[in-house]
């Protein structure tokens, strides 16, 4: 039986993108991205980590900044890491594609997002 670990995201980044160099010489970009809901008596944020890999790292690190519109799709990725004795969940998406939408950049050809669209975030994110 065949399975499937597919996530897609727009939303907003929450700041610029972080990015390195691996030991092996492989470009690794890390940023987080912003989604919300929205609904009559309030609104939901939700940060999502994701990690881009490679030559789509090198586009993330020249072009995407903090509050820029992106389209996401890769697979979940699951760990945990232990702190004071206590083993934390983290979960992150690992990119096979990204979109930039436009946005924050002053981007003209972009119409500004509608209270049905995702929510810009003021904040950085929690991680």
């Amino acid at each position: 039986m065949k399975s499937l670990n597919q996530i897609t995201i727009i939303g907003n980044v929450g700041r610029d993108p972080e990015t390195r160099t691996t030991a092996g010489g492989q470009k690794v970009a890390r940023l987080s991205v912003a989604t919300s809901e929205k609904w009559a008596t309030g609104e939901r944020t939700y940060w999502h980590r994701v990690t881009v890999w490679g030559k789509l790292a090198d586009v993330v690190e020249q072009y995407v900044k903090k509050g820029d519109r992106i389209y996401v799709q890769g697979r979940m990725e699951y760990d945990t890491y232990e702190k004071d004795g206590q083993n934390i969940p983290t979960a992150e998406i690992n990119a096979r594609d990204l979109i930039m939408l436009g946005g924050g950049n002053g981007s003209q050809d972009t119409p500004a997002p509608s209270d049905a669209e995702l929510a810009r975030p003021s904040d950085d994110p929690p991680f």
